[in-house]
């Protein structure tokens, strides 16, 4: 299906400490987000932006895909499941024409075309998932858009398997239990995996206060494996970072370092722990696909999105998302498209989570580049 266009939602605001114009590109008064922080929900033109939208206020209230230009005009529907489909993952092809999106309720992965709305059903998960009846599909890609992984767990990670579908040829191979997918290393063509899965669970503090935690005692590690999930090389642990992700097609990791470190840090896998900047408590960061770019959203307190320029390990304000930050509102999990020129991001400053995109002039990464500094007092940390 492809429904629209829709009336136009977008509000166009410029920041006004940075001068960057912001569009918000979705308003209808029901939550909305961008696709992920470390893949690309921009096509490689940088023309459409892929976002999901709940389609009533509740919650377990069913999600749908949308697309819009990115100046925030054209705003369409480009699919609709049964309201019972359950939770939605969805995922961008690099080449910025295919959607691939799996419903938890119907166990199912489809291909959408972003262009028509046709879509495809390609696999049903049913046979592959862990028993339990609310199942999360994550959705990730790997290679130039050759395989999909579909990482299944039931609630708070109790339960999670990995299978992988080969686009060209529809065969699913399974990867057993208790791992899911990280990444892809481009540089070496590899799978990065994720094993010892994280239990959630409500933990105790030393002090006596009560949060949300890890319930096993072993950390999560990042391993390096050939395509078939063979030959695994350790690579890292998550316990490392607040947040991390691949940087772009380099092959290195990236991330936010955890308290009391402000800093965005990147690695090669198993390698050195590398701090490129410091300032801010940086949190959910994300690359632009050369990983020449870091875009990261700043908590205790708010700083507004930072944009990183990795060479020369020097940064500035973009904009101020002013998202209220809690799980029960919105992260800002800022992302970028692939050459680094337009930022996306969530922000529930209207009271509602809703999608922002963020231009960003040459004249600004220019500025970055050369050292420019948000406040002429201010002195770099590196």
């Amino acid at each position: 299906m492809l429904r629209g266009p829709l009336a136009s939602e977008r509000i166009e605001r410029t920041d006004p400490n940075t001068g960057v114009k912001v569009i918000q590109i979705t308003s209808y008064p029901t939550p909305s987000q961008h696709l992920s922080y470390g893949w690309p929900s921009v096509t490689p033109d940088n023309e459409r932006v892929i976002i999901t939208c709940q389609r009533g206020a509740g919650r377990r209230a069913p999600w749908d895909v949308f697309r819009s230009d990115s100046d925030g005009f054209n705003l369409y529907q480009l699919i609709e499941r049964r309201a019972e489909a359950g939770n939605l993952s969805a995922v961008l092809s690099l080449d910025g024409r295919t959607v691939y999106a799996a419903w938890g309720g119907d166990k199912v992965v489809a291909a959408v075309d972003v262009e028509t709305g046709r879509s495809e059903d390609l696999l049903s998960i049913e046979p592959y998932c862990p028993s339990g009846e609310d199942v999360h599909a994550g959705l990730s890609l790997a290679g130039n858009d050759e395989w999909l992984f579909v990482s299944m767990r039931t609630k708070l990670y109790a339960r999670v398997r990995l299978v992988r579908l080969d686009l060209s040829s529809g065969k699913v191979k399974e990867f057993g239990e208790d791992m899911m997918h990280y990444g892809y290393n481009f540089a070496r063509g590899r799978l990065m995996i994720l094993r010892d899965i994280r239990k959630d669970g409500v933990v105790t503090l030393p002090d006596g206060r009560r949060t949300m935690g890890n319930l096993r005692e072993a950390q999560q590690t990042i391993w390096s494996t050939d395509i078939d999930g063979n030959d695994p090389v350790y690579g890292g642990t998550t316990h490392d970072y607040g947040h991390s992700t691949m940087l772009g097609r380099t092959g290195l990791i990236q991330g936010t370092g955890l308290p009391p470190d402000r800093c965005i840090i990147v690695q090669e896998p198993g390698g050195e722990l590398r701090k490129i900047v410091q300032g801010p408590y940086f949190w959910h960061s994300g690359p632009s696909f050369d990983g020449e770019w870091i875009i990261s959203d700043t908590s205790w307190p708010n700083e507004g999105l930072k944009l990183v320029h990795v060479p020369s390990r020097c940064y500035r304000t973009l904009c101020q998302d002013r998202a209220e930050q809690g799980h029960a509102g919105a992260h800002a999990h800022p992302a970028l498209s692939q050459d680094g020129r337009v930022a996306v991001f969530d922000s529930d400053m209207t009271g509602v989570r809703q999608v922002y995109i963020a231009h960003i002039t040459e004249e600004f990464r220019e500025s970055i580049k050369e050292g420019v500094l948000d406040n002429p007092n201010d002195k770099w940390m590196q």
